[in-house]
């Protein structure tokens, strides 16, 4: 396998004239470490779920099956231009409708 130096490409895994050369200098301290106990951290869990539960029992509850406003006009408005369009035809149909309790006289 043949690997081009001078590939614009593989520039930027390269180094380039200078060698990083240096000193490497040691941080000036080390991070903070916390260590949590088993009653800490159960102590912390019972404090966050005791908060959810105070906020959840103060919010209202979700609105569930409720058909939406805009869809109730719009539906409303369809309704209302069908039955002036087709008066005549949903009257035509009123009259020649027959009662199915009603017994026949045949």
């Amino acid at each position: 396998m043949v690997v081009e130096i001078d590939n614009p490409a593989n520039k930027n895994m390269h180094y380039g004239d200078k060698l990083p050369v240096g000193i490497i200098t040691a941080p000036d301290r080390l991070p903070k470490r916390v260590l949590y106990s088993n009653y800490d951290a159960e102590r912390r869990y019972n404090e966050l779920q005791y908060d959810i539960y105070q906020d959840q029992k103060h919010t209202k509850p979700p609105k569930k099956r409720n058909f939406p406003t805009v869809l109730k006009i719009i539906l409303g408005t369809a309704i209302a231009g069908c039955a002036v369009i087709f008066r005549k035809d949903i009257l035509k149909f009123i009259k020649n409708f027959k009662n199915p309790f009603r017994k026949s006289t045949l």
